[in-house]
């Protein structure tokens, strides 16, 4: 009897220990299944990292080349409009050398030589910077016409001159540089045709700017100065929209 009770205790012990041992086992399996998990979470957003990072490359790199393009492609417009003042100065040049040649000649009087190629070479710099600007290449028109106004300060095409320089600033967007312009010409040209036009334009930059008060009174001096022209007219539409 007691050897029956003692073995009976013994299963029931036997029981209990492999009943731990199964609880214990699915506690160690429950902690390699969340360590797997939480492996797979951060392998996951590794992944996703890396993946933004490959596409911001790839991002950056086609900004790149679109730029690269753009550049290389201004840099070869560029390079033909110079190549195209060089041959028209050199064709104009030659020209000049055989009006010269043939002034001389004919027994031609010096001054009168000299004065014909200064004032070609007047026009021919100032067409120049004309043709950059109607290739709306502003920034080589500016320069351009810089230097016709310093070598030539008494021409009858500085008002024009100045005029295309504001033009060309504004449309730059770089209104006061163009205001400034502009206001040569008022100051220093006051009997141009182009007094009236650079009132109007001066006006126009400051409203554009955000300085409307001051404009409209540009725009109101040029109706009481030059109430019959063109520029009076776009003036009045401007205060009257």
């Amino acid at each position: 009897m007691f050897k029956l009770l003692f073995c009976g205790c013994l299963g029931f012990a036997f029981l209990l220990g492999c009943g731990g041992a199964s609880a214990a086992n699915r506690d160690i399996l429950g902690s390699d299944v969340l360590l797997l998990k939480q492996d797979n979470r951060r392998l996951r957003e590794e992944m996703a990292a890396l993946d933004s990072l490959v596409k911001n490359r790839l991002q950056q790199l086609d900004r790149f080349n679109a730029n690269f393009g753009a550049d290389v492609r201004q840099l070869n417009e560029r390079m033909s409009i110079i190549e195209q003042r060089l041959e028209d100065l050199e064709k104009k040049l030659a020209r000049v050398a055989a009006g010269a040649a043939s002034a001389g000649a004919t027994g031609g009087r010096p001054a009168a030589e000299s004065d014909q190629p200064r004032e070609l070479q007047a026009r021919d710099i100032y067409d120049l910077a004309y043709k950059d600007y109607t290739a709306s290449n502003y920034q080589m028109a500016i320069e351009g016409f810089r230097d016709f106004l310093s070598r030539f300060p008494d021409s009858p095409l500085g008002a024009q001159a100045y005029l295309y320089i504001g033009d060309s600033y504004r449309s730059l967007k770089k209104y006061g540089e163009a205001i400034s312009n502009y206001k040569m010409i008022v100051d220093k040209y006051q009997e141009s045709p182009e007094h009236a036009e650079a009132l109007y334009k001066i006006g126009d930059c400051l409203i554009i700017s955000g300085d409307r008060s001051r404009g409209e009174i540009f725009l109101q001096a040029l109706i009481q100065k030059f109430p019959d022209s063109k520029a009076a007219a776009l003036a009045r539409a401007k205060l009257n929209p």
